[in-house]
This record gives C-alpha cells, sequence and structure tokens, in this order.
C-alpha cells in the first residue's frame, strides 16, 4: 500500500510543502528518500510525488492519478451525538465506507452537545480515514445542527431516510439517486413530535435490521447498506 498524505491544496502542475508533522509519519513508516508516495487533496484528485526526505523541500506532483471509485450516490449522515469516544468511531467508519457529509444534530433526547473543538477533532479523524482507506475524497463535517434546522434542509435531497425501527427496508431502487440523507436519532430515540415533524418535511422510516442498534452502530450499518446495494450502480472507468 501506498504511503498517502492529505494536503487540500494539491493540483495539478503545482508544487506543494509537507508539514513537519508529516514528515515526521513518514519517518515513522519508514518512507526512504526517492520513494513516490501519494498526494490527495481531499477533493477526489490524486497526484504522485518523489519523497525527498527533506522537510523545507517542495514536493512536485508529477503525475494525477486515478482515484478510487465512489459511489454514484452522495451519502449525508444526521447523527446525534453519542457520549463518550463513540461518535469518534462513528466518524471514522463512515469516513472509511464512502459518506460525504456528516452532519451532527441536537435532538429533544440528546446527551451530548459537541464544541468546536470535538468538530475538529472528528474532521482529523476523517482525514486519518480516508488516509488508510484509499480515497481521495475526504468528508464534509459540519457544526451541530437542531434537529428542526436539518428539517428544512431536506428538499437539498433525493431522498432522506429517518432511521427507525419502525421502518420499511432499505433496497437498491433507495440508491438509484444522486443524493441519500440519512438521519440517526440519539439513544433514547426521537420523541414522537420529532417522528411526526420528520414525516410531514417528507423523510421515509426506513429500518436497518430487527435489533435495536447504539446510535454509532446504527450510522455505520446505514451507510454500509446504502454503498452495498449501491454496488451494481457505481460509476465505471
Amino acid at each position: 500500500m501506498r504511503v498517502r498524505l492529505y494536503i487540500p491544496e494539491a493540483e495539478k502542475g503545482k508544487e506543494v510543502a509537507i508539514s513537519k508533522e508529516q514528515v515526521r509519519h513518514l519517518k515513522v513508516l519508514r518512507v526512504k528518500e526517492g520513494e513516490i508516495i501519494g498526494i490527495f487533496n481531499g477533493k477526489g484528485h490524486e497526484y504522485e510525488a518523489t519523497y525527498s526526505g527533506k522537510v523545507s523541500e517542495l514536493l512536485k506532483l508529477e503525475k494525477e492519478i486515478t482515484p478510487q471509485e465512489e459511489p454514484n450516490v452522495k451519502i449525508t449522515i444526521a447523527t446525534a451525538v453519542p457520549k463518550g469516544a463513540r461518535m469518534d468511531v462513528l466518524v471514522e467508519k463512515v469516513s472509511e465506507i464512502g459518506v460525504t457529509n456528516i452532519v451532527p444534530i441536537i435532538c429533544s433526547r440528546s446527551v451530548v452537545e459537541p464544541r468546536e473543538a470535538k468538530v475538529e477533532r472528528w474532521r482529523k479523524i476523517a482525514i486519518e480515514a480516508c488516509s488508510q482507506s484509499e480515497r481521495s475524497i475526504v468528508p464534509t463535517i459540519s457544526e451541530p445542527v437542531k434537529f428542526a434546522d436539518l428539517l428544512s434542509t431536506i428538499k437539498d435531497y433525493n431522498h432522506a431516510f429517518l432511521c427507525h425501527k419502525t421502518g420499511i427496508p432499505l433496497t437498491k431502487e433507495h440508491c438509484e439517486c444522486p443524493s441519500i440523507i440519512l438521519i440517526i436519532g440519539p439513544e433514547g430515540d426521537f420523541t414522537p413530535a420529532e417522528m411526526d415533524a420528520a414525516k410531514e418535511a417528507g423523510c421515509t422510516k426506513v429500518s436497518l435490521g430487527p435489533t435495536i442498534l447504539r446510535t454509532e452502530t446504527a450510522g455505520i450499518v446505514a451507510v454500509a447498506q446504502i454503498t452495498g446495494l449501491s454496488q451494481k450502480v457505481y460509476k465505471q472507468p
């Protein structure tokens, strides 16, 4: 597996500098002078560069390489934030699987309202997950939004699915569209008023299986089901 670095300003024909932290990372991985490394910008483009072993030297982006395929459907996951480090796990795994956007939401029964430092931490976790999984697109992670405000954006997506045990199973037909938003509630579930508001806004309830899942498990399963079902509609090279 080629070593990859995230440099958001990377463009074809440009020279880019790597940070001291990235140099330390390359040394830990025992990357030697003259080895080819990957540089990706998080927007779908990736390049090759020759590592010089010097901190201050600019790396020339030698050629653009074909990135990993992404699902045709762009997946946004809007999720309540679970306690402890479980949101870290959710962000890491859905970033690996193929999510496009992550939106932390605040529901009536939410127990966590994350601060800015938490959001920045999740953004770093998403970058690391994409680097490891060879994705060239890094998902955006927004500041937390209230559930009611989220519902006002539902019209921006082709399908809006509220994940709940009482819903219908996801199918391949659900994936045959440009964009989907998956909404995951808190451990204490959505309130009846929130369920009614979601239905009125145009959300469809979907079931992820017969058991009751933790918030982070539900998020990972939902994204995995959509990407799995959409495999037959991936863009072909």
